[in-house]
């Protein structure tokens, strides 16, 4: 007997969501202090689509207007942004310098 599982089974969206599988950033849902619901999924298209910090910031405040989020809610939101951030430029200053040290052990890699 085949058991079919539900696309909510899968990913349920009230819990956490990591930025990427990869990624140990991990974003909740988050309640802005006006009471506007945002999901963990919405906010980690925010982060992964957008290049830069104030590009994210103009997301949410072209999504849900200027007056939706206070100081707090948006040092928040941009918290998660800098973390992935942090986390990606981390990982490739590991790769770089991994790729450095392989590159000096082997004298004859460049001949």
């Amino acid at each position: 007997m085949k058991h079919v599982k539900l696309f909510e089974q899968f990913h349920s969206l009230d819990e956490a969501t990591k930025v990427t599988p990869e990624s140990k950033v991990i974003i909740d849902d988050y309640s802005t202090d006006n009471g506007t619901e945002i999901k963990s999924t919405e906010i980690v298209g925010a982060i992964v689509s957008s290049e830069t910090e104030k590009e994210f910031e103009d997301y949410f405040y072209k999504t849900y207007g200027n007056g939706e989020f206070t100081t707090n809610d948006i040092s928040t939101l941009k918290k998660y942004y800098l973390e992935y951030v942090e986390e990606i430029v981390a990982a490739e200053t590991e790769a770089e310098e991994a790729e450095k040290e392989e590159e000096e052990e082997d004298p004859l890699a460049g001949i």
